[in-house]
């Protein structure tokens, strides 16, 4: 009896190498500082690669900071889900995060990366620590000044990459066990044909054999949807190698020799090595597919694996940092936006892409990039009209959406052009505009056909890439102010992000010490914010995010600094305010989100509110940290006596009233 692959149970230590695995995270910790550890979902630890850090040498030797450190992993557990990177400050002081690793719905282990700040560390909070819990003060605070500062944004993409490895390696190893496991199978049922070829048929993966004599004998239906071909097609493997791969070249210098492994492969009882190749379907596309051959008997048994999503999103990222290492180096528009071009039509060969820029006045399309089209076309659509029906790309820009093309000889957006592309040999055109960061139209990216075709998801997807990378380059080019912009304000919120309200913080409380004048600073938070999301999804979460932002604007003053300081965290400084007018402030802030409602799907109303910490400046020797730790200590008093209240910071005393 066959096995049913999809059936098979593993672990993470099953998919992947784990002493390699962890070789490559203390690789990490070395290059970053920044400790890491995985364990299963049994809770054993795979991997752990700390040194001797602040938590290992004196948190985790000390009873009640071992007990802090407990609590806060357990917090960061019960948050976790696929795709989430769960976190949170641990009562010693430090943060923490973790992320699932999540193979087909499956979880198969935790990635922790933590024990690191994201501001410089605010020495009197550790002095105190030390000793409240006996430590050498000394040797302690050396060790808090040598944890490492990341911004939550670089930490959460380093997990982000970790775990999108580890899911690589692990997706690749099952993919092995499954194709280990069927291979097992078929030595022990080589005779079976008929019930054999019935389960391959169910199989995910491409699969076909061929005889001694080359003469292919059968391919299994998941090979046919993937390539197109079937076994008419397909006589023998020199047809098959013609068809997939018909560059001679490309056979000579890369097919023949991998099959001459093959053979080898059989008389030494050795495993052919993999082969990674781009194939040609039958429809003229191409896949990124990983050859894996095995001989059974006298039977040449070979699966191909289509990892062309994959593929295609790493030569994206790859086609995205060479853009933009292009824009660094003060490279031309033209050569980024022709390099934009190539890459797209390198994801498929059979189209021609073109990218057309709007001009000063805003009324028509000049010629951007299109190096492949024909020039006497590309000249006569230098300058064509903003309009509609004015050809996919006029429309386009003029609707500010996507236009589809399918046959131009019979659309009536192209009654005018059809003999000039009839005479280029043009049959469709997809258009997509291409927009700046805040929505304004800067051209169109275009693809183009031979032949009469309606777009697939993959084609979609394509277009909005190309048309996205073009955008950052286009701006690049005629905003540096934009990204400027950008690298200081909240992409959803437009408020001042972390980095910049900082700054400005900075900026004001030296002002505030130099001329002896009051400061106050609000920490706040949405309360419950994870429940509004789990029930209502992030689409709701982000218009509560901005219906929050867009009444601080409306209450606070001019002169007041508003930041969004993480997820659901936010920071208001109130220049020439004491501490009176500070809790007044906060207050009737407090009062003016408790009465707004956001409107969901459904048309009913969502309430949320808000909790609020204030601290006052009463020392001049102090820095924003301690007023911002001082704002939120104060808020989490605000928390713990019931939320959508204000609590204040006291020097004297700690506790809120």
């Amino acid at each position: 009896m066959l096995t049913d692959n999809s059936n098979i149970q593993y672990r993470f230590s099953d998919l992947i190498d784990v002493p390699a695995f962890a070789r490559m995270l203390e690789n990490f910790f070395q290059a970053t500082g920044i400790p890491n550890g995985v364990v299963d979902v049994d809770g054993n630890l795979l991997s752990m690669s700390c040194g001797n850090n602040a938590c290992a040498t004196f948190h985790r030797v000390n009873p009640e900071a071992t007990e802090r450190c407990r609590d806060s992993n357990i917090a960061i557990m019960h948050d976790l889900r696929n795709g989430h990177v769960a976190g949170g400050l641990c009562r010693n002081g430090l943060m923490d995060y973790a992320t699932p690793v999540v193979i087909e719905g499956q979880q198969l282990a935790t990635l922790f990366l933590g024990q690191i700040l994201h501001t410089p560390p605010d020495m009197e909070f550790f002095r105190a620590q030390a000793t409240q819990f006996g430590f050498d003060e000394k040797t302690y605070l050396k060790s808090i000044q040598a944890i490492p500062v990341i911004e939550k944004a670089q930490v959460e993409s380093l997990m982000t990459v970790m775990v999108d490895m580890a899911k690589m390696l692990a997706n690749c190893g099952l993919i092995r066990l499954r194709q280990t496991a069927l291979e097992h199978d078929l030595n022990e049922h080589a005779e079976r044909r008929i019930q054999l070829e019935d389960i391959l048929n169910l199989s995910p993966v491409a699969i076909g054999w061929s005889n001694g004599e080359n003469r292919i004998e059968y391919v299994n239906l998941q090979f046919t949807l993937l390539f197109g071909y079937n076994l008419d097609d397909l006589p023998d493997l020199e047809t098959w190698y013609r068809l997939a791969y018909p560059d001679e070249n490309y056979r000579e210098m890369v097919i023949r020799p991998w099959m001459k492994n093959v053979a080898t492969a059989k008389t030494s009882r050795t495993q052919p090595p993999e082969l990674e190749v781009n194939i040609t379907c039958k429809d003229g596309t191409t896949r990124r597919i990983v050859i894996r051959a095995s001989w059974i008997g006298q039977r040449r048994l070979v699966n191909f694996t289509d990892i062309t999503d994959r593929w295609i999103s790493e030569q994206r990222k790859q086609a995205h940092d060479t853009m933009l290492e292009m824009v660094a180096k003060g490279a031309e528009l033209a050569d980024i936006l022709n390099a934009i071009v190539r890459q797209a039509q390198s994801e498929d060969k059979t189209t021609l892409c073109s990218i057309l820029l709007i001009d000063e006045e805003g009324k028509h399309l000049l010629s951007g990039a299109a190096p492949d089209l024909q020039t006497f076309y590309t000249e006569a659509i230098n300058g064509l009209e903003i309009g509609m029906g004015v050809g996919s790309c006029g429309t386009a820009a003029f609707l500010g959406q996507r236009v589809i093309v399918e046959d131009i000889q019979t659309h009536e957006y192209w009654k005018p052009y059809t003999q000039l592309a009839q005479k280029a040999g043009l049959r469709a055109c997809w258009s997509e505009p291409i927009r700046s960061s805040r929505g304004k139209i800067l051209g169109t990216f275009a693809i183009y056909h031979t032949q009469p075709k309606s777009p697939e998801l993959e084609d979609i997807e394509r277009i909005g890439a190309a048309a996205n990378l073009a955008s950052i380059a286009i701006e690049n080019r005629y905003a540096y102010e934009e990204l400027e912009r950008r690298a200081y304000s909240d992409y959803l919120t437009g408020l001042a992000n972390r980095r910049f309200f900082l700054e400005q913080a900075e900026s004001e409380l030296s002002r505030a010490l130099r001329y002896d004048g009051e400061l106050s600073i609000l920490m706040l938070d949405i309360d419950n914010f994870k429940l509004v999301n789990d029930t209502h999804g992030h689409k709701i979460g982000d218009l509560v995010l901005k219906k929050l932002s867009d009444i601080c604007r409306n209450t606070l003053r001019d002169v007041d600094i508003i930041g969004r300081i993480g997820g659901e965290e936010f920071a208001v400084l109130l220049p020439e305010t004491g501490s009176t007018q500070a809790e007044e402030v906060a207050e009737r802030l407090r009062a003016a989100i408790d009465s707004t409602r956001v409107s969901l799907d459904s048309g009913l109303p969502l309430h949320f509110t808000i909790s609020l910490g204030v601290t006052t400046l009463f020392d001049k020797d102090i820095n924003i940290d301690t007023l911002l730790n001082q704002a939120d200590q104060a808020l989490y008093q605000a928390k713990n006596s019931g939320r959508n209240r204000v609590c204040s910071y006291h020097v004297t005393n700690s506790s809120s009233d």
